[in-house]
């Protein structure tokens, strides 16, 4: 990745507030100019309130499916018993916290960007207001996070029955604490024969496509838009990205809300009885 490509990934890991750089990202970027591109024309709508609470609206979503056909068998109790520490935890549920917000806010950009491959222009119906600086966000940004190398077992083996090239980034995230990524995985990966977890992680998917509408200002990011500054075989490469990573998304949403579920945390963010999405 060129330094310019990777300063410019670096500025939208800023605006998710995420204190490191999503593997989806660091693929746009490889992709020639292609995120250097985009960029400005998305930039403004993630600095919106809608932008973060159609995100945190999702979040919701995948919680509430969580709990319709999870029972875990995980809790804080059994796993002290297997070593781990109430400070480990409390660093774990920290940094799930952290993906829980950044993950659907990152499933909504590579979402519209999807759209925009297909699309002469995407958005413009959304709300304009800006979102406020809020000390969970800075919290998040100042949480540090190391992301282990896709070969640290489990991690193979997870991306395996998982059938992605490499291991998300939640999982490389909680593999700073092995006994929990062991813990977590003999339960979670039965996760995948849920019929009932898989529908509702294909509806975050296509609800999330659904509300590329809902960006503040429209973006142009199809390959006759992007042709004066991206060679066609790099929108190639970022039309291939976003279709792998955004179906992946969408199903790590639901394992951040299991995994949060297995240690007790069970908080809502915008979703009430009346329903109701941000925008």
């Amino acid at each position: 990745m060129s330094e310019q490509p990777e300063s410019t990934a670096r500025l939208v890991a800023a605006a998710l507030r995420a204190p490191f750089i999503p593997d989806a990202v660091a693929g746009l970027a490889r992709a020639g100019g292609y995120l250097d591109a985009v960029w400005p024309q998305l930039a403004p709508s993630m600095e919106t309130a809608g932008f973060l609470g159609s995100a945190l609206y999702m979040a919701d979503m995948a919680a509430d499916g969580v709990e319709e056909v999870y029972e875990p068998v995980l809790s804080r109790a059994s796993l002290l018993a297997r070593g781990l520490s109430e400070a480990e935890l409390d660093a774990v549920v920290a940094a799930l916290d952290v993906f829980y917000w950044v993950q659907p806010q990152l499933l909504l950009l590579t979402s519209a960007l999807a759209e925009a491959m297909t699309e002469p222009s995407v958005g413009g119906q959304g709300r304009p207001e800006p979102r406020q600086p809020s000390e969970r966000e800075q919290e998040h940004v100042e949480t540090a996070l190391e992301l282990a190398d896709g070969g640290t077992a489990p991690l193979p083996a997870i991306a395996e029955v998982l059938n992605v090239d490499g291991a998300p980034d939640l999982y490389r995230a909680i593999a700073a604490w092995p006994a929990y990524l062991e813990a977590v995985w003999e339960e979670l990966q039965h996760l995948v024969a849920y019929p009932d977890f898989r529908r509702r992680g294909r509806a975050l998917y296509f609800y999330a496509r659904s509300s590329s509408r809902f960006l503040a200002q429209p973006i142009e990011a199809g390959p006759d838009a992007l042709a004066a500054a991206v060679a066609g075989p790099d929108v190639a490469i970022a039309r291939s990205t976003l279709q792998g990573v955004t179906p992946v998304l969408a199903t790590m949403m639901m394992h951040c809300s299991a995994m949060r579920v297995g240690l007790g945390v069970t908080t809502r963010e915008v979703v009430t009885q009346e329903g109701g999405g941000a925008n």
